[in-house]
């Protein structure tokens, strides 16, 4: 057996741009310039808080899905068809929310937006081909999101974010929130982001292996380092438009759609940047889109095994174009329930990721992971968000209020669990 080779900054370099775009859709263009705009002259304390949610805990989540192996590893602790129903609630949240969003989004601000009589539902199906072009070869995904489509658009929203903080816009005043920091970090966390480490994980993973990094600590070095750069690139991009928010502070009232607050201050820095904006938004969501179709085919061929990569490929552009018909105000109305209800979970997941070497038995894993389910179901599932003993004990829970009332269920789980099991003779966890 030959030894593994050197780590090549060209391929670095690939995964880190496909990295990044995965991560940077439309909506993480928008949203940084409203939290800018409430933090005002504390925008420093904003970023922090944004950095942290909205940066470094969904890029943490891949590396500790990566270093664990996949999520079968964390999952297979919780219960022989955990992997499975977090596989099928994370397909639908795709192909039902995140990929139908970008394509309407595209269009709509970034096409649109330029040119208001582009005809909607032809370049809803010219949107999904090109998606489905880059995303038919699931081998080469990363590769021709890095190679082509990425680094344009990086070097647009970095020459933006330069004109943009070089000649400041405007003077940032007093913040519009209590505590800039807590509200940029909910900000960011609101995004649910960790939902696409969840996602991407086993493309990055499978990408990474493609390119002939096949040992374990090869594979391990290769993800942390490209996690490091999209680290940087995201911080540089997303504390640049923060900053541009904040600017403009004086100037709009919190109450400013995002997609206008964005729009107001592209034409501030100059007309002329409004089509590379445009570009950048389509360009955004295209790669989100694409990754997001691979990771869809990826994990459905390979749970099912009776549908090929192509064809699961196909019929996700197929089922997102039409839920994309409805527009962004028709897919938002439906789509805050459904990040309330997957995130929680998900989240506890990544904490017993990070734990691995510390908890004491399975009955931690599944305590855990089935009180946050619970607790999340009775806070934001529809019908039954709304009774009366729903609303008692989510706002009877402490940290509820700032969206974190999932860690009060997560603790006592994982306590009770580890001792149930531990008085039934079950000490070590099963190997997954």
């Amino acid at each position: 057996m030959s030894a593994p080779h050197s780590i090549r900054f060209r391929d670095v370099c690939i995964l880190d741009f496909a990295f990044f775009a995965t991560y940077f859709g439309a909506g993480n263009l928008i949203f940084p310039p409203q939290l800018g705009l409430n933090s005002g002259s504390a925008y420093l304390s904003g970023l922090s808080g944004l950095t942290l949610s909205g940066i470094f805990l969904p890029i943490f989540t891949l590396i500790v899905i990566g270093l664990n192996g996949d999520v079968h590893s964390i999952t297979d602790h919780v219960g022989k068809y955990t992997y499975h129903i977090l596989l099928a609630a994370l397909m639908l949240v795709c192909t039902f929310v995140s990929i139908p969003r970008t394509c309407a989004t595209a269009i709509q601000l970034g096409i649109q937006g330029n040119i208001p009589s582009a005809p909607f539902i032809p370049l809803v199906i010219v949107y999904f081909i090109i998606s489905f072009f880059f995303a038919a070869d699931k081998n080469n995904v990363m590769d021709r999101m890095g190679k082509y489509l990425t680094p344009l658009l990086a070097l647009i929203l970095v020459v933006i974010a330069i004109i943009g903080v070089a000649s400041p816009i405007g003077t940032p005043v007093s913040p519009a929130v209590p505590n800039p920091f807590v509200n940029a970090f909910l900000g960011g966390y609101n995004t649910g982001d960790v939902l696409v480490s969840f996602i991407m994980a086993a493309v990055f993973i499978s990408s990474i292996n493609a390119k002939g990094y096949t040992a374990v600590a090869q594979r391990n070095r290769c993800l942390i380092g490209c996690g490091i750069i999209a680290f940087v690139l995201l911080f540089i991009i997303y504390g640049s438009l923060l900053y541009m928010g904040a600017c403009v502070s004086g100037d709009y009232p919190q109450s400013i759609g995002r997609a206008e607050l964005l729009v107001a201050i592209i034409q501030r820095v100059g007309g002329a940047v409004m089509i590379p904006m445009g570009i950048a938004v389509v360009l955004a969501c295209l790669t989100t889109a694409i990754g997001q179709i691979a990771a869809v085919a990826e994990f459905t061929s390979q749970a099912t095994g009776r549908f090929s990569y192509r064809q699961v490929a196909i019929g996700c552009c197929i089922l997102s174009a039409l839920t994309a018909l409805l527009g962004v105000d028709g897919i938002v109305t439906y789509i805050g329930w459904i990040f309330g209800v997957c995130y929680p979970p998900c989240l506890a997941l990544l904490v017993l990721g990070v734990l691995v070497r510390i908890i004491p038995n399975d009955g931690a894993y599944k305590g855990s992971v089935y009180l946050v389910t619970i607790y999340a179901l009775l806070e934001s599932l529809p019908g039954l968000s709304s009774l009366g003993f729903a609303k008692a004990i989510v706002a009877a829970t402490p940290l509820s209020a700032y969206g974190f009332g999932w860690i009060i269920p997560f603790i006592a789980g994982f306590i009770l669990g580890s001792l149930f099991y531990a008085a039934r003779g079950k000490k070590e966890p099963a190997k997954a």
